[in-house]
């Protein structure tokens, strides 16, 4: 039985708070860079960069953090935070199927990241959160030998201004049809993005497996509504394969049985590379 979401969550509206932020990524709250970074390095806590985004129109609305498994990373890892803007979250019209923009945010204090910010996009259907081509819209990278209050709210304006160029983009998108051999190639070009060809998962998950909606209201079949549903099945994980794969050399019989079920995307990193593939896969099938 499918559920329909009938009615956007409460916290589709709700910016998060200091302690939401604190409990679910504290290294977003580092007072100061991990012992080591280079003298060059400028600290500014990503606490600041929050505050000086909210000045600028901004709410936090999701946050996580890098797992890390070296205890003198702990609390200065890789983090990322996403941003709606405050009058989206006070629209109160926001309904399913309705995409708003978003500002994407990734530090770390350890000295492996400069501030990266990039344009975002969530679509309240499925709840996913993509992340737009940097080769196409705003993307600024801030290096922490060169920071500045100015630089965040330049940057947070960039995205602002190519907000509509982005939803330009979905429109176009919507507007082209594919027949069931383009969505069957997107498919499986899509499969290509997430896994090497020499896993077992490329042989025996079938790409129709990727374009099977999770909701009712996704069964169309234009090029945006194929890539929302893709791109949840990619992240998400969940979907069942099994069947027969060589067995190692030197084994007693040449195949064996393989029974699994993919697993979601994990680590910033790894989602972001994959979301912004899919992006531009489908903007190249816009243009066939």
């Amino acid at each position: 039985m499918t559920t329909i979401e009938t009615a956007p969550s409460s916290r589709v509206f709700r910016a998060l708070s200091l302690d939401d932020l604190r409990r679910v990524a504290p290294s977003v709250f580092a007072e100061q860079a991990r012992p080591g970074v280079s003298s060059r390095y400028t600290f500014v806590s990503t606490a600041q960069v929050v505050d000086l985004l909210r000045g600028e129109g901004w709410e936090p609305v999701k946050a996580n953090q890098q797992r890390v498994r070296l205890e003198n990373r702990q609390g200065f890892q890789m983090h990322e935070l996403r941003f709606a803007r405050r009058a989206d979250l006070e629209n109160a019209s926001f309904a399913i199927g309705d995409v708003r923009p978003e500002l994407i945010l990734q530090n770390a204090h350890d000295g492996t990241r400069a501030y990266r910010i990039d344009a975002g996009l969530y679509r309240l259907v499925c709840r996913n959160g993509l992340t737009v081509a940097d080769a196409d819209f705003a993307h600024v990278a801030i290096r922490h030998v060169d920071v500045s209050a100015e630089k965040f709210a330049a940057a947070a304006q960039a995205v602002a201004e190519n907000t509509p160029r982005v939803m330009e983009v979905i429109a176009r998108w919507q507007a082209v049809a594919l027949t069931p051999l383009a969505r069957h190639s997107f498919a499986a070009r899509a499969m290509a993005l997430r896994w090497d060809s020499a896993q077992p998962v490329t042989r025996l998950l079938r790409p129709d497996q990727l374009l099977a909606p999770a909701r009712y209201g996704d069964q169309a079949t234009d090029l945006w509504t194929t890539f929302n549903v893709v791109q949840e099945r990619l992240c998400r994980g969940g979907l069942r394969y099994a069947g027969h794969i060589p067995a190692a050399e030197g084994a007693v019989f040449p195949t064996h049985y393989l029974r699994n079920t993919t697993r979601p995307v994990g680590g910033l990193t790894e989602g972001q590379r994959l979301n912004k593939a899919l992006w531009n896969l489908a903007e190249e099938f816009s243009r066939n």
